[in-house]
Formats: C-alpha cells, structure tokens, sequence
C-alpha cells in the first residue's frame, strides 16, 4: 500500500511520560484494493464493521497524549488488518475461526473474504510489517528516553459474546484488564481493580479476554516494557447497534482517566 497502516500521535510537548497508547481495532476505512477481496456487499460489510469495531478507543484513551504520551493508532479495519494477531496463522488460536492477521470469515462464520498466499503475502509486507516496525521503533526511542515504556492496549468488547469468541459466557464485565505474567506489574494490576471497582464498575481479569500486546523484540526478554490491556464494554459508552457515542460518553472517559492516569503514573512499580 502506499501509505503505512498506522499513524502515530504525538503528546503534549510540555510534558513528557513513557505510556503508549496501542489503539489496534478502532478503525472502520478499508481501502479499495482490500474491499476487493471481501466477497460480502455493502450492508452485510456494514454490519461486521459495527459488531467487531472497537468503537470510539482512540477518544475514549486520547487523555495519555495530555500526559505527554504517545497513541499508536491502526487506520485500516480489523477485517482487513488484524495487527493484534500473529502473523503464522500456525500460532495464532483466532486463525481456526478465519480471524488471523487477515480475516476470512465474519463473526457467525460467513465467508468474508477470498485472497490468494500471494496476496496474503504482499499484505505481511506492506501491512503487518510495517505497522510492528513502526511500534518497535517507538518503544525503542521511549526506552532509550525514559529507561522503560509503558503500553496501554487498548479495546472495548460486545456485551453479548459474538458467535467467533472463544469465551460465550453470558456474564461479562465491565472491564477486562489483560495481563502478561512477565510484562505486567501485579501492583498496576492491583491498582486497576480497585480503582475500577471504587467507581462501581465489574472487573475481570484475563476473562473473556486474556494477555496484552508485547513487541515480539522484547517479549519475554525485558521488563523494563510494561504492557496492561484494557477493555471496555461497550454498552457503557456507546449504542452497540451503530457504534454511536451515547451521551454520558465524555463523562466515562474521564472515569478512565481518573483510574487509569494515577495507576501507571506511578514509577514505584518495578520496571
């Protein structure tokens, strides 16, 4: 493609702190030459952009760039580029429902798309690693700049659990935290429950979403990148039948902020 598939969000230039906020499946633009192979017409395609969007995350966690973050953005649909994936559908536990690093099928198990290795191909090379590259570097230059990088990933989740979900249990929270035993503190983890759960909210952790996003160059190898998920259920906030904001909207993003900002703000918890 000709333009990279991410953009990335400078913070406050007064300020200056080592969070990055990962905003993988807010978009809903697919390009032309991706539609191609989408074999679904437009108000079906419609359809599974309002189920699988993560709506309205980048100005739900917009705050971190107040705080002198970074937000690390995909511009390209899920359906079409699934960053948050691994790229060897061999190891990604999504892929057996078509929902690897390029969708083939919807939520109910539909074809979606149709497109040759080639293609799938030329896709890990202008899409998927381009987009890791790009979040490497930034973790890099926040690592070298503050001695440690803290990744907010950042999702929101249907409030019934769509047919392609490995958990279909009824009952869901308001607000999964994803945790890596190696890359997440258990003080922010702590912190993140009870600041949740003082504002009257669920709270789950690891269910029904588990983990967060770790470059693969520093997975497992090094704990000065620090790395929490965060999702949101999105009948708190939005109209789930069109991804509309709902009027309280402003009021739960700043709820977000009064929990999460102190939380990894906090440089006592090892890095």
């Amino acid at each position: 493609m000709a333009v990279l598939p991410y953009r990335c969000v400078a913070g406050n230039l007064d300020l200056c702190a080592p969070i990055i906020a990962h905003i993988p499946h807010s978009a809903t633009a697919i390009p032309q030459q991706l539609r191609q192979s989408i074999v679904l017409g437009d108000a079906d395609l419609h359809q599974q952009i309002i189920k699988l969007t993560d709506w309205h995350t980048e100005a739900l966690f917009s705050w971190v760039s107040d705080l002198g973050g970074r937000l690390f953005v995909n511009t390209i649909s899920r359906l079409a580029f699934d960053p948050e994936r691994f790229v060897d559908d061999a190891s990604e536990p999504m892929a057996r429902v078509g929902q690897g690093a390029f969708y083939t099928q919807t939520t109910d198990g539909a074809v979606l798309a149709r497109f040759s290795e080639a293609d799938r191909q030329t896709r890990v090379k202008e899409l998927y690693e381009p987009y890791h590259a790009g979040l490497t570097a930034l973790v890099a230059s926040t690592l070298q700049t503050h001695g440690c990088a803290v990744i907010l990933d950042c999702h929101s989740f249907a409030t019934v659990p769509l047919p392609s979900e490995p958990d279909q249990s009824p009952k869901r929270p308001d607000i999964c935290i994803g945790t890596d035993a190696f890359h997440t503190p258990e003080p922010i983890t702590r912190g993140l429950l009870e600041g949740f759960r003082a504002e009257g909210l669920s709270v789950a952790v690891d269910a029904p979403f588990a983990g967060t996003l770790v470059p693969l160059a520093y997975l497992g190898t090094d704990q000065r990148v620090i790395s929490v998920m965060i999702e949101v259920r999105r009948g708190l906030y939005c109209d789930e039948s069109t991804g509309a904001s709902l009027s309280g909207f402003d009021a739960f993003r700043t709820l977000l902020e009064r929990v999460i900002r102190p939380v990894l703000s906090n440089r006592q918890h090892p890095a």
